[in-house]
């Protein structure tokens, strides 16, 4: 029997809705997703690996997302881990809303970064259901070269008959996908400072 890992508040990151997010004690590359919620909650991480899976089997690029390791068991319950992002220089990345805010990009370079998600979206099918910018990081890759990464709010907010019909219906999924990146678009708007 292999032994749980445990986690404690040293490596806490960040709380979510319905989830905790820690670094991994044995692997500071990689996160781990606790759903901290008792009373009813979404399955996010249950959602979110079935998701991922069926984007793998499909053959997607998953260059715009974190990648996904599986299921641990830690003292607090199972995790999903995740791909920690960081920068060229190992620094952890931050999320776009942060870099909107202290307005970094010139015009230019936001819609660019914004239209190569919304390109990598429509044309792999990829459903960004929870639009919040804080769930879109940027990504310096190469020194002064960035990319949006989406770390969280994929596939659809519940594990119900939506959920299914967005993986098997080619027209729900494109409506929803359409809907979805008008909320972001709005959203982005909000935080940009050239709109």
């Amino acid at each position: 029997m292999t032994e749980k890992l445990v986690l404690s508040e040293k490596y806490f990151l960040a709380k979510g809705g319905e989830r905790n997010c820690y670094i991994h004690p044995n692997d500071a590359s990689k996160v781990i997703k606790i759903v901290h919620r008792n009373e009813k909650h979404n399955e996010q991480n249950k959602l979110e690996y079935k998701y991922y899976n069926f984007l793998q089997k499909r053959n997607k690029p998953l260059n715009h997302l974190t990648k996904c390791y599986g299921f641990i068991d830690t003292n607090l319950g199972s995790g999903l881990v995740y791909e920690r992002l960081k920068d060229y220089d190992n620094k952890p990345s931050k999320s776009f809303k942060v870099y909107l805010e202290e307005n970094i990009f010139t015009k230019e370079e936001e819609y660019k970064l914004v239209r190569e998600l919304k390109d990598y979206l429509f044309k792999n099918d990829i459903l960004f259901i929870d639009v919040d910018l804080s769930n879109v990081f940027c990504q310096q890759f190469i020194k002064g070269r960035y990319k949006l990464v989406i770390i969280d709010g994929l596939g659809a907010r519940r594990l119900n008959w939506r959920f299914y019909s967005y993986l098997y219906s080619k027209t729900f999924t494109r409506y929803k996908i359409k809907k979805q990146w008008k909320k972001f678009y709005d959203n982005f708007k909000k935080y940009s400072t050239y709109y």
